[in-house]
């Protein structure tokens, strides 16, 4: 072990493997090209008129050169802030049917590969790194969003496992103590972060300043701690990224970055949460979800009673506490 971590499958090989065959697929034009056309085909559709994707020419492409409709249009990273606002719900909906629905998955969405056009419409463009994810693979990563929405730590550990994040023979009964108190101290970050917000509406302007930047600090140092724990969690057991994944989590970092100089408040996760919920209820049927998410409901009213207690404002006034 290096250091005290714990022990990996090799992944050397497998990470040049990944690596030469990318950038030997990239720089021949013809695969983009039909990977520009299944986006068209199987992503267009599903996303209406608010989303476009330039058309190719096969009868002028080799593997040298790409021929593709001209797109005229701005990077949607330069545009108002007010243009980014309208059109980053639209571009989390676009990449999060991606990921769960099309399986095939845009992943080189830098600023200059996302525009706005004339119509106003959010168009991609430049095709040539994507990733693919298996049927299997978009079903159970549905199902750890679930897990996740319910708190079921032993459920995300099985899907960590299909998933390939962590082999099957790890050690369940040492892993899972940790990782329910990471959730926990979760729970209870969120809860503090809501409890803080209601004592704010009668604070003059200057107070309120003082009184966000606090609760902004705090958050940040609450969230700090957990991000700690947890990457001692992954030093300590064989975590594993696939590479698939790792592509999708730059891509959504990189969409998030556009999306705070439009919304210094965005929130990814919040923002995919009802894309995320509407896949899972026709993944698993609504009535199935509803069941699975009881727990999470029921552990919602328990928090919210609890701030009811701890702030003493009357029942209606509490904001919606989300629960990991």
């Amino acid at each position: 072990n290096l250091l005290g971590a714990a022990e990996r499958t090799p992944f050397d090989v497998a990470l040049l493997d990944t690596f030469a065959r990318a950038s030997y697929l990239e720089l021949d034009y013809r695969h983009e090209a039909a990977n520009l056309e299944r986006f068209r085909t199987e992503l267009l559709p599903r996303l209406g008129s608010s989303v476009y994707v330039p058309r190719s020419y096969p009868a002028v492409t080799t593997r040298k050169v790409l021929a593709t409709e001209w797109i005229e249009g701005e990077q949607l990273a330069r545009s108002p802030p007010e243009v980014i606002n309208r059109l980053i719900a639209t571009g989390v909906d676009c990449f999060i049917s991606q990921l769960l629905d099309v399986g095939f998955f845009h992943s080189d969405p830098h600023p200059g590969n996302l525009l706005v056009d004339a119509r106003g419409r959010l168009v991609l463009i430049d095709f040539g790194l994507c990733a693919e994810i298996a049927a299997f693979d978009t079903r159970h990563l549905t199902s750890a969003i679930v897990n996740l929405m319910r708190g079921d730590v032993e459920g995300l550990v099985d899907d960590a496992i299909t998933l390939r994040f962590l082999p099957p023979d790890v050690d369940r009964e040492a892993l899972l103590p940790p990782l329910r108190r990471v959730f926990e101290q979760g729970r209870l970050a969120a809860a503090t972060q809501a409890s803080e917000s209601l004592g704010g509406g009668g604070r003059r302007r200057g107070g309120r300043r003082a009184a966000e930047y606090s609760a902004v600090a705090s958050k940040r140092r609450q969230f700090a701690a957990i991000s700690r724990d947890l990457n001692q969690i992954f030093f300590d057991f064989p975590f594993a990224v696939p590479e698939y994944f790792a592509l999708i989590t730059r891509a959504l970092i990189v969409l998030e970055g556009i999306a705070l100089t439009g919304d210094k408040d965005f929130d990814l996760f919040q923002a995919a949460y009802p894309l995320a919920a509407q896949h899972a209820a026709r993944l698993f049927g609504a009535k199935q979800l509803a069941s699975m998410l009881g727990e999470a409901k029921a552990a919602e009213r328990s928090w919210r009673a609890l701030l009811r207690r701890e702030s003493r404002q009357p029942r209606g006034q509490l904001p919606s506490v989300e629960v990991l």
